[in-house]
């Protein structure tokens, strides 16, 4: 997801009754099929009412009377349920379900909700002007239909929905079908993969344009279609620019990271009421209206696999999904326009961060107990520049071998592809694959609150031809943390050499001396900057005291 500068107070109230629900259940989803009449919303007065069931499948995980699940009072009204729920109720944003019979463990049932949507908006379902889109992160889903809306339980998603024979409609996973009875269309759409119920999508629009392209997938064999909607009056040299441009991005982000690992590809610009740049719903990414902007593209797509195929266990893990992608934005940038172009993206994201630093960690185990808003989950300077920093200074440490091998592991390991993965996991990955333990690596950076701040001494003597260098490395930062990191020194001597050595400094004080037959000039601290998140300074003096 792409955060605009547009006011995030137009999106508190899907926020206000969206608080996380821990992850104690006693059931599996597997699946998802919803049957929405949304004829009316594409017709003046363009209501937000249409009414629908949602059919549920799901499997018992321990012997299971009661099914719990996430749905707004706001915006739902529950008519009815199907005959194997004994009695329901709603209240509080819950709708708890009480079975007729009890369901022994790994047991299967499908229920079945019938409901209307009311006409209010509740910032996740959206009807105006002949456009109705859904956009759900973290945790609008509930507000349009009954789900577990948490991203952990991950399921296929099956949307039949009827509309004006004048609409084009798009969703997740393929088109099975689009039937035109009359003045009517009915249109059914069916992921072939699991999905978090935060990446679902409904895009549709009377007279929306429609091209769509294909891009061949070398290991499977088959051509990916990628869909493009847009409304009318919409830059087409942009749009047409990106749709050459799709597939020479699929090529390169699918031999970094693993074949393009779903059944379509898709983009669909919205309108004004889409208050975010883009939203990377599975397989159908949301984009706001006439943005076909490059970097955009990237970062969106680069969510199919950070995110849409390995989705974050909890909120607190949602890094993985966008410091990864903003990282991407700079290896596409790298792999057209070179190093430099790349170490410039990253120092605009790193002065990005100094420069509008609210003083919070990446991740925070609070999130798991309650979702906080967007301002926070979703903070520019801290979970997308500071996280895509600390991924470029990985790479710094591990050389780029090991560190694109850890990303290729992670992204094509079994136990989280088209599953969930928590930020442990990935260190896990990053520990197998480089040999060496970088939890403390990633743990200080992730899990503490702004970043070093150096106050560097040194002084150079000289006995009999032979000098002596002597460091004291001071971090001041006022977070009271200790950041362990390994850091190179350039220093420059007297006939135009350069000696370049790495230290490992775990200490908030600590003094280093080295000595040389040749006279050194200057010591350079971190001379490539590659610990990118710091504040440093470093002083040459004339004299120090020193115990040895």
């Amino acid at each position: 997801m792409r955060i605009t500068s547009k006011i995030l107070l137009l999106i508190f109230l899907q926020f206000s009754i969206c608080f996380a629900q821990k992850n104690e259940k006693g059931f599996d989803i597997l699946h998802y099929k919803l049957n929405l009449d949304l004829y009316d919303c594409f017709i003046e007065p363009f209501t937000h009412s249409f009414s629908g069931s949602v059919e549920i499948t799901l499997k018992a995980k321990n012997d299971l009377n009661e099914i719990k699940l996430n749905a707004s009072n706001f915006s739902i009204f529950v008519d009815s349920t199907s005959k194997n729920i004994h009695s329901f109720n709603h209240t509080d944003n819950q709708i708890n379900l009480n079975l007729k019979e009890t369901l022994s463990a790994s047991d299967s049932v499908e229920v079945t909700i019938y409901y209307h949507h009311l006409n209010v908006r509740d910032n996740a379902f959206f009807s105006d002007k002949g456009m109705v889109f859904t956009n759900n992160a973290p945790e609008g889903a509930r507000n349009w239909f009954s789900c577990y809306d948490h991203p952990s339980d991950k399921a296929t998603f099956e949307l039949i929905a009827k509309t004006p024979n004048n609409v084009l409609l798009g969703s997740n996973g393929s088109l099975i079908d689009s039937t035109q009875i009359s003045d009517t269309i009915f249109y059914h759409w069916k992921s072939r993969d699991p999905i978090a119920t935060y990446l679902t999508v409904i895009s549709a629009k009377v007279d929306y344009k429609l091209d769509i392209v294909e891009w061949f997938s070398p290991e499977t064999k088959e051509n990916i279609p990628v869909r493009f909607y847009c409304n009318d009056g919409e830059n087409e040299s942009n749009l047409n620019s990106i749709k050459k441009q799709i597939i020479p991005i699929m090529d390169f982000f699918s031999g970094l990271f693993g074949m393009y690992p779903f059944e379509k590809n898709g983009f669909a610009t919205l309108n004004e009421h889409f208050v975010y740049g883009g939203m990377e719903n599975q397989t159908l990414i949301s984009l706001c209206p006439n943005c076909w902007d490059e970097m955009l593209i990237v970062h969106e797509f680069a969510h199919s696999w950070f995110g849409n195929m390995i989705t974050p266990k909890n909120w607190s893990e949602v890094w993985l999904n966008e410091s990864f992608a903003t990282y991407c934005e700079g290896l596409w940038i790298e792999h057209n326009w070179g190093l430099d172009a790349y170490k410039s993206y990253i120092n605009n994201e790193a002065e990005r961060y100094f420069q509008e630093n609210p003083g919070f960690p990446i991740y925070s185990s609070l999130w798991n107990e309650e979702t906080p808003p967007p301002n926070i989950l979703y903070n520019g300077p801290i979970i997308y520049s500071k996280g895509a920093c600390l991924l470029y200074m990985f790479r710094e440490t591990v050389g780029d071998s090991l560190f694109f091998e850890v990303l290729k592991s992670y992204s094509g390991n079994q136990r989280f592809r088209y599953a969930n993965a928590s930020t442990e996991d990935f260190i896990s990955v990053v520990n197998k694959i480089t040999g060496q333990d970088y939890t403390k690596f990633f743990n200080q950076w992730l899990k503490t609150a702004d970043h070093p701040v150096y106050q560097n001494y040194y002084v150079i003597t000289e006995d009999k031809g032979e000098w002596r260098i002597d460091l004291t490395i001071n971090q001041i930062q006022d977070n009271k943390a200790t950041y362990e990191l390994e850091i190179k020194l350039k220093i420059v001597f007297s006939d135009g050499t350069e000696d370049v050595i790495t230290i490992k400094n775990t200490k908030r004080a600590e003094n280093y001396f080295f000595t040389y037959k040749n006279e050194p000039l200057v010591l350079q601290f971190d001379p490539y900057n590659e610990i990118i998140l710091k504040e440093s300074e470093i002083i040459k003096i004339d004299a120090i005291e020193i115990s040895y």
